[in-house]
């Protein structure tokens, strides 16, 4: 989403707290679509003009009907899809008159959102490849966690490693989920 109106960013600072790149994402968790937007640090882009702000959001059920459009997300142009926005909000639609907003469907986007079995994803390196390598989010390295940027660079540092005969260890993954240090801070963290 692009805007030409600060009043949109405004109003999402009085509503979560945050300024805009200091807070994480808001999810709509009554939303049918399970709508999210992302409000970063403006300017996001090198050379975007100062009167200029620009946001993104996703669904992971778009082929669900709207809580306020009554279609699914995947059949709604821009102006419905900032209509269901809005009434999750309970923001006047006037706030992003002047919005553009392009949808797309990116059905692949991220891993950590698609099922997760042995089976699902390759090894970076597999068996019997002699020069091929997958690398990214959505291949499968035992326990580790998929959201990290780390996973991903692992991935990488194990391709090249192994085919360049480069002799230096891979960065070993931090085992959080077995550490009752970690254990005890987020069951603090849940009754707060």
């Amino acid at each position: 989403m692009t805007l030409k109106n600060p009043a949109f960013f405004d109003k999402i600072a009085k509503f979560s707290g945050n300024q805009a790149g200091t807070g994480g994402l808001i999810t709509f968790k009554d939303s049918n679509w399970l709508m999210s937007i992302v409000l970063a640090y403006q300017p996001h882009f090198r050379n975007q003009p100062a009167d200029v702000q620009v946001f993104w959001g996703y669904a992971l059920f778009g082929d669900r009907i709207g809580n306020f459009v009554p279609k699914p997300m995947s059949d709604c142009n821009g102006e419905e899809i900032l209509r269901e926005l809005c009434g999750h909000l309970r923001f006047d639609l006037d706030i992003v008159e002047s919005a553009n907003c392009i949808p797309c469907r990116m059905p692949y986007i991220t891993s950590m959102f698609m099922p997760r079995l042995r089976s699902d994803r390759p090894l970076p390196i597999p068996r019997s490849s002699k020069n091929l390598a997958f690398i990214s989010q959505f291949v499968e390295i035992p326990d580790d966690v998929v959201f990290t940027v780390e996973y991903s660079v692992r991935a990488a540092q194990m391709a090249v490693y192994e085919f360049l005969s480069i002799d230096r260890q891979i960065p070993p993954i931090s085992p959080h989920d077995k550490s009752l240090q970690v254990e005890f801070k987020a069951l603090v963290k849940a009754f707060r």
